[in-house]
């Protein structure tokens, strides 16, 4: 059945305000939801598929590393040369054909929803496939979900036209399409739901969640019949907490949230001390800086090399050391898990700031485990019975971490549950969670992907100028500034206009005199030849 307005709304055209025709017209929620499976069915294949590519890659990388060390004189310095090598090569790459595809790219995702980017997926997606394989695999210490997350959302761009979606289903089909990657790189559907809504769109509409709950649906089907059906995690020997235990959450909460601010801080202030280093043209003529941009890669490439040869746990992407921390198999002292959270968190901080194509998820989510497996062994030195609470600290230490770093709540806690199975933890979860995301809030730390973005468009401007306005679908928080005051009252950007406004289901004249609450979805048009204004009428509607 195709959707209705409600016959009691006063249509916008008889006041005289603009009205959504031709590219702002939506598709039936049938229609809409049978291309989002059909998204998700297709980003879950080419997540499987990197998924595999890359752990070949790293497999080979351990092969030969174990071969090298056979010949210690000369061993050391062939995973440096390699580095070195297929780091160029992937920065010449990315250079020349795809400069979106470096980083995590979820904040150049966040940069397309608001119009500041553009998504060029034909060269986007070889490149980001074969640079994160190529990157991670020869030791740079970054992640998949990233890459599955920007790839899942430029499949949806390369689907939208054949299967015939008009304009304004995009946004919501990109994020589709980016929920599904998330969900098929960690076998987690839920995770990657709660991901669209509370990250990428910050707002909770039937359209927005459930067609992104299709498509993570879709893409976890294809995940676990190709890939098994266990969790990312297989570890085992998880129990609940006792009621007794509980403030050990918050303690460790805490501890997460700490971690995650100084892994924000770390990452933005390496990227800036790389992009300072890049050769570029001044006002004056003059030649700044020491290093083409695309040798930072091979130069990310060459530091984990040498690191490789005498720590190896601490580079690549660290799926196999956090399953190990988390089962309770990683058995080192206090000052070898110390040594590998703070050479962890240094090789990540330069891997990414090289440019190289990889996500911070999963090097997040080790360095999480390490600090709550750290705590726990620490602890046992006064308190012997805490070596039995190693591996859920180490649980509990990975929530943590994400939410102080990412700042999004709901997706560490059902993330983590998810890739852990310890569905047993969901309270002690949600506690250390909670605490952790109001530690990094009282620290006014910004979350990690706004505070990337941001950064990205300081260093490179908001986007090209358009003759043609953007339109913008937001969500009214609790804690916008436009929130409980009229239309025209609203601060919003000179010529940034609402054209519509929905309030449970049901859409509104938005007049003059229409009061804005928590719980509205907003359409905003944006002068094209404005879009730093993007941004303003993010923070306007979020609060943050």
């Amino acid at each position: 059945m195709n959707e209705q307005a409600p016959t009691d709304v006063l249509p916008p055209a008889a006041a005289g305000w603009p009205t959504e025709k031709a590219p702002h017209a939506r598709s039936p929620r049938r229609a809409h939801f049978a291309r989002a499976a059909f998204i998700g069915l297709c980003a879950g294949l080419l997540a499987v598929a990197f998924r595999q590519a890359l752990a070949a890659a790293e497999t080979g990388r351990e092969t030969l590393l174990a071969r090298l060390h056979l010949h210690p004189y000369w061993g050391w310095a062939i995973l440096p040369l390699v580095g070195l090598m297929v780091g160029s090569l992937v920065g010449l790459s990315m250079q020349r054909f795809a400069p979106e595809a470096g980083g995590s790219g979820i904040p150049h995702l966040k940069g397309v929803l608001l119009h500041l980017r553009t998504l060029t997926w034909k060269k986007l997606i070889p490149v980001k496939f074969l640079g994160g394989v190529a990157g991670i695999g020869c030791g740079l210490s970054l992640g998949r979900e990233g890459p599955t997350v920007q790839m899942g959302a430029a499949v949806a761009r390369a689907l939208a036209g054949v299967l015939g979606a008009p304009e304004s289903d995009i946004p919501q089909l990109l994020t589709a399409g980016a929920g599904a990657g998330l969900a098929a790189a960690f076998n987690a559907p839920l995770a990657g739901l709660v991901f669209v809504v509370e990250e990428l769109h910050r707002e909770l509409s039937s359209r927005t969640a459930a067609g992104a709950l299709v498509a993570t649906i879709c893409a976890t089907v294809v995940a676990q019949w190709l890939a098994g059906n266990t969790p990312s995690f297989e570890i085992h020997g998880l129990a609940a907490m006792p009621l007794g235990s509980l403030p050990l959450a918050a303690v460790i909460g805490v501890v997460g949230g700490l971690g995650g601010v100084v892994f924000n801080q770390s990452l933005l202030r390496m990227q800036s001390a790389a992009q300072s280093g890049v050769l570029r043209t001044g006002a004056a003529g003059t030649r700044l800086g020491v290093l083409p941009r695309w040798a930072l890669p091979g130069v990310g490439g060459v530091v984990v090399g040498i690191v490789a040869w005498w720590l190896p746990e601490a580079v690549g992407g660290g799926h196999s050391v956090a399953e190990r921390v988390l089962g309770g198999d990683f058995n080192v002292g206090l000052g070898a898990l110390l040594l590998l959270l703070v050479v962890k968190l240094l090789l990540t901080t330069i891997s990414y700031a090289s440019g190289a194509p990889g996500g911070i998820f999963a090097p997040m989510l080790l360095l999480g485990a390490l600090c709550g497996a750290a705590f726990a062994k620490a602890a046992a030195m006064a308190w012997p019975g805490m070596a039995a609470y190693s591996q859920v600290l180490a649980v509990l230490g990975m929530a943590a971490f994400f939410a102080g770093s990412v700042r999004a709540p709901l997706t560490g806690i059902v993330l983590v549950s998810e890739m852990t199975g310890g569905y047993d933890l969901l309270f002690p979860i949600c506690i250390c969670v909670l605490t952790a995301y109001l530690a990094a809030e009282a620290l006014r730390d910004a979350p990690i992907y706004d505070a990337l973005l941001e950064a990205d468009l300081h260093r490179s401007g908001h986007g090209p100028a358009s003759p043609e306005p953007r339109s913008l679908y937001m969500g009214i928080q609790s804690r916008s500034m436009l929130a409980g005051k009229t239309i025209a009252e609203a601060p919003l950007p000179a010529g940034c206009i609402v054209v519509s406004l929905e309030r449970g289901g049901a859409a509104i004249f938005p007049g003059p005199l229409a009061v804005l609450l928590p719980g509205d979805h907003v359409s905003i048009l944006v002068p094209g030849d404005a879009p730093e204004a993007a941004m303003q009428i993010v923070h306007l509607c979020t609060g943050m």
